[in-house]
């Protein structure tokens, strides 16, 4: 038959070749496009500093030109001899010598000039003039403009809070006020006499702002020291709104920490990953301008730094794929070279499969690894003619250990055997016969393979011996064929370790709407006779004694979850063993009450713990119905007995019955309601007895429970938690 493209090596070792390819590439493409990303955004934030820090110096420098302005005309008012028949030209000339002013006026206080009506015279720019205008009460009180009312009181200059001019057309200004004063005989200052005041249009503010170079959707913008914005690329938000306002329509605490960092800091940087006003991430900076105490910010957009390094990656990846194409021809005629031979040897592996093992492939010349596999191939055809004696061997075994003790030794396959001290160990899974009386015979299968999969996996992991698989029973032991000086505690611990591994699997059954389970394990140290037990033709390496037939015992009072071990195996143990309750019981064909041990933890070498599963009952306010009957050794007696259950947990109930019910005894139960029929199968085992003189409270450790009845003692311990 002609083999399918893919399963060619020129097919596979092309493929190889590109995904090698693409790994390195891959690799070399995201350091690189990492690297790149990294000193762009540390580059960024460092202009992002730079150019905030340096466009807060060039408007300081603006703003403290515009406080010298105001110097000249207060020094003058304040000397003694005066002449303020000058002072109209010497406002005058201070506008038209500062271009950066808008306007200037001098305001003095009340009655500082009797018998005139003259308080206020005003120069200000207008159609490319110098305008004057004379303020008196009549026009104007402007005593209780800012401009002039809060240096009064603040008694030191001061820049007022930004505001829109009439008289400029509506153009947003800001004024910086200077008070001046009497002058006192011996020179020093006295009562208030006036204000100068330094008007200031902020559209150059705004122009300089805005004619920054940045990178696409990068902002700056200006908030005055109540965080109302000065300048901002949305003019509606200008003097309407604060950095804080912001924030808070957007829901953005970032935002609202950064507002208040502008507010408190000098200069600061902060890096946004993501948030409600940047998506997608900004680095933000700013800095104080000192003069009017406004601060500048700088938002730098992170998608806008790196869309030049994302072109180059997108173009490089595009490289990086050209050129894995381009190893195609090459791999090709490698791939070519070596699948000549490699047919030839295919051949002769296609002879050994139908037992053909005389094969010949010394026409195969070439020095290489494909000529070493040739000569391994046809080496390999002449050791497998010894392939019975070794089918048979390793069929006869189950263990690693067991076919290494028995191969390496000349009277490995002779009958017979030893007696030695081992550690038996059986475990069983409760009800898991009944449990599976109506399954389909795939799901039996599924569901016991995933069993057995994973205790064998943990007996091998802790050197264990298997000597029987029973259905869902294991009969294993520790400390043969190889001696282990440790056997117990291994023995303990690996019991300790399945229990663990029932939550997982348990877990992976309720997903698969498989019934949950529950496992009971029994160890016993003790001296049996170890060896090859059969005949001839087929043998087994086993274990065989009354040990062996007492651990079988031991396992029948297990409930599900618990490890119990005897008084032997205790003994070895005593020191190391976390004992959980001790049991009396008895045993058919033993004398006498037997102690066993129900094991929760073991330290030392082999430590392992039982996972904590101590569930609490719970009372249900509506007992549920229950019909049970006896099972003895997995035959169910006819007889139906019925009771409630009055007590629960994930794991047991307590269940009240006026009908007869032993201690150890095995049950299968039903819920008698006719809502639950056809819900399926619970197992336990009576674990204790409360009789009364009306009725027994019995103690019932579930063994396996059905699916849709697990489900409804779910759904009942919830609503008693929720009650």
């Amino acid at each position: 038959m002609k083999a399918r493209i893919w399963n060619h090596i020129i097919f596979k070792l092309a493929l190889m070749v590109i995904a090698a390819s693409s790994v390195v590439f891959g690799f070399v493409l995201l350091y690189s496009y990492t690297f790149s990303k990294e000193i762009i955004l540390k580059d960024a934030e460092r202009r992002a500093r730079y150019l905030a820090l340096s466009v807060a110096r060039r408007i300081e420098q603006e703003f403290r030109s515009v406080q010298k302005a105001p110097l000249g005309i207060t020094a003058f008012l304040e000397t003694p001899d005066s002449d303020l028949k000058k002072l109209d030209n010497l406002i005058l000339r201070t506008v038209r010598d500062h271009p950066e002013v808008f306007g200037m006026a001098v305001a003095f206080e009340e009655n500082t000039f009797p018998g005139t009506l003259l308080h206020c015279s005003y120069y200000y720019r207008k159609d490319g003039q110098i305008v004057h205008d004379v303020q008196t009460p009549e026009t104007e009180d402007y005593h209780r403009e800012d401009w002039y009312h809060i240096p009064k009181i603040l008694n030191r200059p001061c820049w007022i809070e930004p505001y829109y001019d009439d008289t400029a057309g509506g153009v947003l200004m800001t004024s910086y006020s200077v008070p001046f004063y009497f002058v006192n005989p011996d020179g020093s200052p006295g009562a208030l006499r006036g204000i100068v005041v330094a008007d200031v249009s902020l559209k150059w503010l705004s122009e300089l702002v805005a004619s920054v170079t940045t990178v696409r959707d990068s902002q700056f913008f200006i908030i005055s020291d109540t965080g109302r914005f000065v300048t901002h690329r949305r003019p509606e938000f200008i003097m309407r709104e604060t950095v804080f306002s912001l924030a808070e329509n957007f829901d953005d605490a970032k935002m609202r920490e950064f507002g208040r960092a502008m507010l408190r800091e000098g200069s600061g940087l902060a890096v946004v990953n993501g948030s409600p006003m940047f998506p997608d991430g900004a680095i933000l900076a700013h800095a104080q301008i000192p003069s009017p105490k406004w601060s500048l910010a700088a938002a730098f957009s992170k998608d806008a730094l790196l869309e030049d390094i994302h072109g180059l990656h997108r173009e490089t990846l595009v490289l990086a794929i050209v050129g894995i194409l381009m190893m195609l021809a090459p791999s090709y005629l490698v791939a070519r070279s070596i699948a000549k031979p490699l047919r030839k040897m295919a051949e002769a592996a296609r002879k050994i499969k139908q037992g053909d093992l005389d094969i010949d492939l010394s026409d195969v010349k070439v020095r290489d690894e494909v000529g070493e596999l040739a000569e391994s191939l046809t080496d390999m055809s002449r050791g497998l003619k010894e392939r019975d004696f070794i089918r048979d061997t390793f069929g006869r075994y189950l263990t690693k250990e067991v076919v290494s003790s028995i191969l390496e030794s000349k009277d490995g396959l002779k009958l017979g055997g030893e007696q030695r001290e081992i550690s038996v160990m059986m475990s069983d899974l409760r009800g898991f016969t009944a449990l599976t009386s109506n399954m389909a015979p795939e799901d039996v299968i599924k569901f016991l393979n995933r069993y057995l999969g994973s205790m064998i996996e943990i007996l091998i992991e802790y050197r264990g011996t298997i000597d029987e698989i029973i259905g869902d029973g294991i009969l294993a032991f520790f400390g043969a064929p190889q001696d282990l000086d440790d056997h117990p505690a291994r023995a303990v611990a690996c019991a300790l370790r399945m229990q663990n591994a029932m939550e997982h699997i348990n877990a992976l059954n309720e997903a698969d709407g498989l019934p949950h389970l529950e496992m009971g394990v029994a160890i016993n140290t003790g001296a049996v006779v170890v060896g090859n037990i059969g005949s001839e033709k087929r043998s087994k390496y086993g274990a065989v004694g009354a040990q062996v037939n007492f651990t079988g015992r031991m396992e029948s009072f297990t409930t599900g979850g618990q490890v119990l071990v005897s008084q032997s195996t205790h003994d070895k143990l005593r020191d190391i063993l976390d004992i959980k309750t001790e049991l009396q019981v008895e045993m058919k064909g033993v004398v006498g009450k037997i102690n066993l041990y129900q094991i929760v933890g073991i330290r030392g070498t082999h430590e392992v713990r039982l996972s904590d599963k101590c569930y609490k009952f719970k009372d249900l306010d509506k007992p549920l119905g229950v019909c049970f009957y006896g099972m003895d050794s997995k035959i169910i007696d006819e007889k139906m007995r019925q009771g409630e259950i009055t007590q629960l947990s994930p794991t047991s109930a307590v269940v009240r019955t006026t009908d007869s019910i032993g201690q150890w005894e095995d049950l299968r139960m039903t819920l008698c309601d006719p809502v639950y029929e056809g819900f399926g199968d619970m197992y336990g085992k009576v674990v204790s007895i409360d009789k009364t003189n009306d009725y027994s409270l019995a103690m019932i450790r579930f063994t396996s429970v059905a699916p849709q009845i697990y489900k409804v003692f779910r759904e009942a311990l919830a609503a008693e938690n929720n009650s």
